[in-house]
């Protein structure tokens, strides 16, 4: 098919990060044209998310290890952009029934939905460490949008303090565009200019909540996560969730949830 019907169930995808990009590629594959809203102004969702137009820094600079499963998953959503209803630079604010409400340039519109795929990532896990509401601290999340998305650092001396992986992603990625200094395993105290924290991720689940989808406290993380079955289906009909927002998976975890929440949609859509 071409393009859908008038007559074609509509399908909303929130979001353009790895779950939704793959959820958005399996609709378009049975012939649907889904509207897919991104807060962001171009996809990858946080994790691959894309250097600004013009800008050349190469895949591996701003990727490492995961530089390829970033250039395919960019590459497979260029290939979808004409089949499908791209509104980047859009929030989802707000969820009646059967309606997704967003602002985009200032201005609010309602999207009507048979079947809702969010797909709305993480937020990073902060601590009220002394100190952490000064100028010059940023989440750690913040700190890889400034390096990936603006192409600058927050700082010229940066220190990352928290207890989690991605601290390390994030460090790697300023030592590829900024002069860092090796602690070499010894306690120092760095003079610096700006902070990054970071203590995992907590997942974003405003939609599901506004969604009335009901919650499980999840004892592992201590957060407490949307009600899903094994293939997205929340507990409010009609409404599917994929990637972090709702299981803090990675990104490989998140690209297979967005494609069964997809499917899932579509077996109950017949």
């Amino acid at each position: 098919m071409s393009g859908a019907s008038a007559s074609a169930p509509r399908v909303v995808v929130v979001g353009a990060c790895p779950a939704g990009v793959r959820a958005a590629q399996a609709l378009v594959q049975v012939g649907l044209r889904p509207i897919v809203v991104d807060e962001g102004r171009r996809d990858g969702g946080q994790i691959y998310r894309r250097q600004p137009e013009g800008f050349k820094r190469p895949y591996a600079k701003l990727y490492g290890t995961e530089a390829d499963k970033a250039e395919a998953l960019h590459s497979d959503f260029g290939a979808l952009r004409d089949q499908i209803d791209y509104r980047s630079d859009t929030l989802a604010w707000n969820l009646s029934e059967g309606a997704l409400h967003v602002v985009r340039a200032g201005e609010p519109q309602v999207l009507p939905f048979d079947a809702l795929i969010v797909c709305s990532g993480a937020t990073d896990r902060l601590m009220p460490v002394p100190g952490w509401h000064r100028a010059g601290c940023y989440s750690r999340g913040a700190s890889q949008i400034a390096l990936k998305a603006q192409a600058c650092a927050i700082g010229a001396r940066t220190v990352f303090l928290g207890s989690e992986p991605l601290l390390y992603l994030v460090a790697s990625q300023y030592v590829q565009a900024v002069a860092v200094r090796d602690a070499q395993g010894h306690a120092h105290r760095f003079e610096c200019d700006a902070v990054g924290l970071g203590w995992h991720l907590r997942a974003e689940m405003q939609l599901a909540d506004l969604a009335r989808c009901e919650f499980d406290f999840e004892p592992v993380s201590r957060q407490w996560l949307p009600r899903i079955d094994a293939d997205g289906r929340s507990s409010t009909r009609g409404v599917y969730l994929a990637g972090d927002g709702a299981r803090i998976l990675g990104a490989d975890g998140a690209e297979a949830a967005g494609r069964l929440a997809a499917l899932a949609a579509l077996a109950d859509l017949g």
